[in-house]
């Protein structure tokens, strides 16, 4: 199994805890704190002279981490919400309008179900083009796969990924962390 290097590259999206439905009802239920972070991979990367100069990244790893589609809720929410696939997908939903709040107990429930269940064997296959962000400057790109991390109202943390959108979960980063563009994205990611 590979390291995954977490950086946050994203803001943060809190999901209140639902308020209770009768007076003196208790609530069970917590907050949440979601954070898309980017598993930088280490020993898959290419240098590129510049924008406009384009370099193939190909390259395999495997981690271990939660899977989202683990939980039935987020299922049955992609289903019924038209929620794009991947990590990507999800966190855009989440921060569109007023989704967070409107559908905050089966956010609730998706995450905690995310957060509960085990840990699966991830891997990823790299392909992809890649070039620079100015043109004669040259940076070292590396890999990374999109993750998020979900933190509860006790500080307990887990870090999930979705196979559901691998070509726009796995990306390329410069030395500094900044996102590079791509082209021909046919990474994929499977359990």
């Amino acid at each position: 199994m590979s390291q995954l290097f977490l950086t946050a590259h994203e803001p943060t999206i809190r999901i209140a805890a639902p308020v209770a439905a009768a007076a003196g009802a208790r609530v069970t239920t917590t907050g949440y704190k979601v954070t898309t972070k980017r598993g930088a991979i280490s020993g898959v990367g290419v240098q590129v002279s510049g924008s406009g100069a384009w370099a193939k990244m190909s390259g395999a790893f495997s981690f271990q981490l939660r899977q989202m589609e683990k939980s039935q809720t987020y299922q049955s929410m992609m289903s019924s919400y038209n929620i794009s696939g991947g990590v990507s997908g999800f966190f855009a939903w989440l921060g569109f309008g007023a989704n967070a709040s409107t559908h905050k107990e089966q956010i609730q429930t998706a995450l905690h179900e995310m957060m509960s269940s085990q840990s699966v064997n991830g891997h990823v296959k790299v392909n992809l083009m890649v070039t620079g962000q100015y043109p004669n400057v040259q940076v070292d790109a590396s890999a990374f796969i999109l993750v998020l991390q979900i933190t509860d109202a006790q500080g307990s943390t887990a870090t999930v990924f979705s196979t559901g959108a691998p070509g726009t979960d796995v990306g390329a980063q410069d030395q500094d962390g900044h996102a590079l563009p791509t082209s021909d994205n046919t990474s994929t990611i499977t359990i």
